[in-house]
């Protein structure tokens, strides 16, 4: 049985500047991309969407494509797993978690060996680790 998720958006390390943004706004045709902008002339929704915010949590990322290929607006964009800024500190929608073990899975990363990111409540994951073949629980 063919797993139903995607393979996270992995590409090579890459260091983030001050003119690197993340479009959260859906009415731009940029919706859910990063992009680059002109660090000299920066548009006024940039302040919003950086991704150098000085924000310890974003320190290290890792994209998770989520509504991508096209991206749908309004059905969520900018989807990372970053350093948890409190163990019972909710996200809008990522996956964060002590900086320790983010560290662990980006040095574990690879892309060439396609790996899967699989998210689910503990009792739907006892249901289908084996059909998937994941991990046991």
């Amino acid at each position: 049985m063919k797993r139903p998720c995607r393979r996270a958006g992995i590409t090579p390390t890459t260091g983030l500047t001050d003119a690197d943004a993340w479009v959260d706004d859906p009415r731009s045709p940029h919706y859910n991309e990063h992009i680059v902008v002109d660090a000299k002339n920066l548009p006024p929704w940039f302040s919003r969407e950086r991704m150098r915010s000085g924000d310890f949590a974003y320190h290290w990322l890792i994209e998770i494509e989520h509504n991508e290929h096209p991206a749908v607006p309004g059905e969520g964009s900018a989807i990372f797993f970053h350093i948890r800024r409190g163990e019972t500190r909710p996200t809008s929608g990522c996956t964060t978690m002590a900086e320790e073990n983010l560290v662990r899975i980006i040095s574990w990363l690879r892309q060439d060996k396609q790996p899967e990111y699989v998210l689910l409540p503990q009792a739907e994951y006892e249901k289908k680790w084996q059909a998937w073949g994941l991990p046991a629980p």
